[in-house]
């Protein structure tokens, strides 16, 4: 009896999902199916043993009619193989048509006879399983390395979900200068198989490309020196301002607007009379220095917020660290993005 073929692709269908020529379920492979069970927690050592696991009892099991969805519409599928098959009017497996390459037009004839070996071989190393068989599986694989518990099949649905971009996730790392945020979203990307990893210094970078240095000079400072630009006057009354409407109990709302209005950079066109140069005075330069941070911080943010919602509308899951991250920012973050995941609070061991 001749050796079954190895199996390299895992095609996973929905109830009622149609494959078609030219969009087609997502496509597992070990290193894919390895990644998603570290997304949902698994050790690294663990997830490569269940992947191959998990494919090994795929190829050594009967692909007959039991792993596909009852009633669903695939075209091109067969059932017998439990594989996805193209067949042309022959009923050989390849494609019809002619294909474009570059310029010119590569005859049917000469198509068929380059697609035909590679059609056969897809045949030989995929099978279509149903989700719920797929998930079943995994979830009797986990249960050898004991990874059980209530929420298990809730979690791997979610890891899959977020690996074949039907969702996103974005993690924001937060921390001061020199705690270990690179390295750890270097870590995180690579155990999360996320290969989107920025930082807000990258940001920061971006914006400076399209701002001159003499338009905003704010923008160009160092983090830590950024309060040197503001002017004393301008923040004193923005301080002031903020003050009253706090006790007042204003809604805080317009913070954003209150930062701009107040951290004006050079020299102030507002009339100090309400707060006056003695308010000004009483801004300490380590204060001037915090409220500098905020300013630059407060800007980067504003690039950051429509960068996520680009990710999101594409579903992609990214990493992002850098110091302007601080805990007042993400929470205003996270009210307007579901998909952010918080870390802060990294110190040094």
């Amino acid at each position: 009896m001749a050796e079954a073929a190895k199996l390299l692709y895992i095609v996973v269908v929905d109830e009622g999902e149609k494959i078609d020529n030219g969009k087609e379920s997502f496509r597992y492979t070990r290193p894919v199916l390895q990644s998603t069970l570290q997304l949902m927690g698994c050790k690294a050592r663990h997830a490569f043993k269940i992947s191959q696991s998990v494919f090994e009892l795929m190829r050594s099991e009967c692909f007959g009619d039991a792993f596909l969805p009852e009633g669903m519409e695939i075209s091109g599928l067969d059932a017998s193989k439990g594989f996805l098959a193209k067949e042309d009017d022959n009923g050989t497996g390849g494609c019809l048509g002619k294909a474009e390459v570059g310029n010119h037009l590569v005859s049917e004839k000469e198509d068929r006879s380059k697609r035909i070996p590679f059609e056969l071989y897809k045949r030989r190393t995929t099978v279509v399983v149903r989700r719920e068989t797929f998930l079943d599986v995994i979830c009797d694989a986990l249960a050898e390395y004991k990874y059980v518990g209530r929420n298990q099949r809730a979690d791997l649905v979610l890891a899959c979900r977020i690996r074949e971009r039907k969702e996103s996730v974005t993690v924001l790392l937060c921390g001061t200068s020199g705690c270990g945020k690179s390295t750890l979203s270097a870590l995180l990307g690579s155990r999360l198989g996320i290969t989107t990893v920025i930082s807000t210094d990258s940001i920061r970078h971006m914006m400076r490309s399209f701002i001159d240095e003499k338009e905003n000079p704010l923008l160009w400072a160092s983090t830590y020196h950024a309060g040197e630009f503001l002017d004393p006057v301008a923040v004193a009354e923005a301080k002031a301002k903020r003050k009253a409407k706090k006790l007042a109990g204003v809604s805080h709302s317009h913070a954003k607007d209150e930062v701009f209005d107040g951290y004006t950079v050079g020299k102030s066109d507002t009339r100090p009379s309400e707060v006056g140069s003695s308010a000004a005075e009483l801004i300490s330069p380590k204060q001037m220095a915090i409220e500098g941070f905020k300013a630059q911080s407060e800007m980067v943010i504003d690039s950051l917020d429509r960068l996520i919602t680009a990710w999101e509308e594409r579903k992609e899951s990214v990493v992002v660290e850098g110091v302007h991250l601080s805990l007042n920012f993400v929470m205003g973050l996270m009210k307007k993005h579901p998909s952010i995941i918080p870390v802060h609070d990294i110190h040094h061991q």
